[in-house]
């Protein structure tokens, strides 16, 4: 190996699953270029368990996120001090060479360099988040302002000189959990098979689809495609999923409660097209290579659309643009945007993504 090669490579991703899976492709392609290298990756507790047992990944950092802010919560902030003391030493024994960091916020910039690291590649100011940018020593500017985030986290391998040409997001999904996830589909008794994802993240209730809705775009599919539809859940959306139950009046059941990320994914790779919001199910499931429709209201498509692998491009999504769309809100008083979407419109979003998924697979 060449002595500037980089040996041992940290990825730094905490957070959030949407992001962690967008830069998955990242790592396919460090892995492909770079084959002896041990790669390790650093991720919050929330989104742990997706990287779990990796084929590509030889160590995972979880960082202590939870239990520190716990510690503070309690007032214990010398506990809470000695505690990241301690992880960070192991993590700058670990002895790694690079770091890349497609977070590139405060907190991830400041992991990066407590790495010890002498090498820690991230986005420019103006790119980075929260001025993270000067704690890095190579500082990429993206190739395009407007690019999907897939495509600008493989933009970090630029100063490596690797081609992330043909990457594609890699799973440690074990085939017990794809066998169980075959049988639950199976269950509902034909194809196509389509799963609805309702839910959102706390943080992102402005990008909301009325429940009631997604029941009757289940009712639709049944009566002009035959389609079998169970709507997933994650903690804490049992409730909302039930609701979507509730109005598909017997068309959409509930999915099975899933234990971990890598459960959902197995869920999502047994099924003919997923449908949900601007939320890491759906992300996760395009980057599989399953047909997505996506629901898109506040947030811009040119660089939050769901990443197809099949075709390494944007999916296929549903968005009525309003004056006020896209914007950059975290709340919102007056919400029109996801309103504006009908369900004729994601029902014939979910046709064409089927007939295209057909053709991919003919290969013509």
């Amino acid at each position: 190996m060449n002595p500037e090669t980089p040996s041992r490579i940290l990825i730094v991703r905490l957070s959030s699953l949407g992001d962690v899976v967008h830069a998955l492709p990242m790592l396919d392609a460090l892995r492909r270029a770079l084959p002896t290298a041990e790669i390790g990756w650093l991720v919050e507790e929330k989104a742990a368990s997706l990287l779990a047992g990796h084929p590509q990944i030889d160590r995972l950092w979880v960082a202590p996120r939870r239990e520190l802010a716990a510690l503070l919560r309690r007032g214990r902030v010398i506990a809470a001090l000695r505690r990241f003391v301690r992880f960070a030493r192991e993590l700058r024994a670990a002895g790694y060479d690079l770091v890349i960091d497609p977070h590139s916020n405060a907190r991830s910039s400041f992991l990066a360099w407590c790495s010890g690291a002498r090498r820690r590649i991230g986005f420019a100011h103006g790119y980075a988040k929260e001025g993270a940018g000067w704690l890095y020593t190579d500082r990429v500017v993206p190739a395009r302002s407007h690019q999907l985030k897939v495509q600008r986290a493989l933009d970090l391998l630029r100063p490596l000189g690797i081609d992330p040409r043909g990457a594609r997001a890699v799973l440690g999904i074990p085939e017990p959990t794809r066998a169980w996830a075959r049988a639950q589909v199976q269950q509902l008794g034909g194809r196509p098979a389509i799963a609805i994802h309702p839910g959102v993240s706390d943080a992102g209730a402005i990008k909301q689809w009325d429940p009631t809705r997604f029941g009757r775009t289940a009712i639709r599919l049944a009566r002009e495609r035959g389609a079998r539809c169970f709507v997933t859940w994650g903690p804490g959306e049992r409730e909302l999923a039930l609701r979507v139950v509730a109005a598909s009046e017997g068309c959409a059941a509930l999915g099975p409660e899933t234990g971990s990320i890598l459960e959902l994914a197995a869920l999502y790779e047994a099924c003919d097209l997923v449908i949900g919001v601007d939320t890491g199910p759906l992300h996760l499931a395009a980057a599989l290579g399953v047909p997505v429709v996506g629901l898109y209201g506040p947030k811009d498509p040119a660089i939050y659309a769901p990443w197809d692998a099949r075709t390494g491009a944007a999916a296929p999504l549903v968005r009525r643009p309003v004056y006020c769309s896209p914007c950059n809100r975290r709340t919102c008083t007056n919400i029109i945007c996801m309103p504006a979407i009908q369900v004729g419109d994601v029902v014939a979003a979910a046709r064409d993504s089927l007939r295209e998924d057909l053709r991919l697979a003919s290969g013509s």
